[in-house]
């Protein structure tokens, strides 16, 4: 049994790879377009939103081949590994922009207000002020949606890449005994989810724990007397 996981820990370690890359694209992409959804001009908020729908209407299978197959005929080649990060980047930022716009809009404008009171700038009333709030928010969702990108990485056997599914399916074969490699590949999967929200929980409880923290008045100094 610890020879056939060890046999697909590679396959694993891709799959992981491939989740990190395409959320290291698409979380900052899905910010950029939630902003602009949130606080851009009527072309700018039309274009974005577009650009969402497009990204949420397409499967994510053909969002993929897309990439890797329809770029080639416009010039543009990708290798396997970079053709699925733009996908699931692209895919990721489509979803996510909405996630982040719910986020900014649900910060009373009494916050801004105060930073402006304060004599705050526009970037550090965004990034002392609704940025934290904010992460708070996004929190669940986006870890949510990092567990579904790292599951779907299992398409990438569609386009050649030796990720989790694919040394499952490989090992079964030679094996004859798919079923087997595939429950063990269905147990990795899993781990990973699941050791992703422990960590989600854990640092939402900080988070929400040093947010409490500040939010605590200071103790009186003043003694009162009966």
């Amino acid at each position: 049994m610890l020879e056939d996981i060890q046999a697909l820990l590679p396959g694993l370690g891709l799959s992981v790879r491939l989740m990190i890359a395409s959320l290291a694209i698409g979380l900052p992409l899905g910010l950029a377009a939630g902003l602009a959804l949130f606080e851009g001009g009527r072309a700018l908020r039309f274009a974005v939103a577009l650009f969402t729908e497009i990204g949420r209407g397409f499967p994510a299978l053909v969002t993929l081949y897309l990439f890797y197959f329809g770029l080639p005929s416009l010039g543009v080649v990708l290798d396997a590994f970079p053709a699925l990060v733009a996908a699931f980047g692209y895919t990721t930022a489509a979803y996510t922009a909405d996630i982040f716009r719910s986020a900014l809009a649900s910060i009373p404008k009494a916050q801004r207000e105060a930073a402006a009171a304060l004599a705050l700038g526009r970037w550090k009333t965004f990034l002392l002020v609704i940025c934290p709030q904010a992460v708070r928010i996004v929190l669940p969702p986006v870890i949510g949606f990092s567990i579904i990108v790292f599951q779907g990485t299992a398409l990438a056997y569609s386009i050649g890449l030796r990720e989790l599914v694919s040394r499952a399916y490989d090992q079964g074969t030679l094996r004859f005994d798919t079923l087997h490699f595939m429950l063990i590949a269905a147990g990795m999967y899993l781990a990973v989810a699941l050791g992703i929200a422990a960590v989600a929980r854990v640092v939402q409880h900080r988070i929400e724990g040093t947010a409490k923290i500040k939010a605590r008045p200071a103790p009186s100094t003043l003694s009162t007397t009966a």
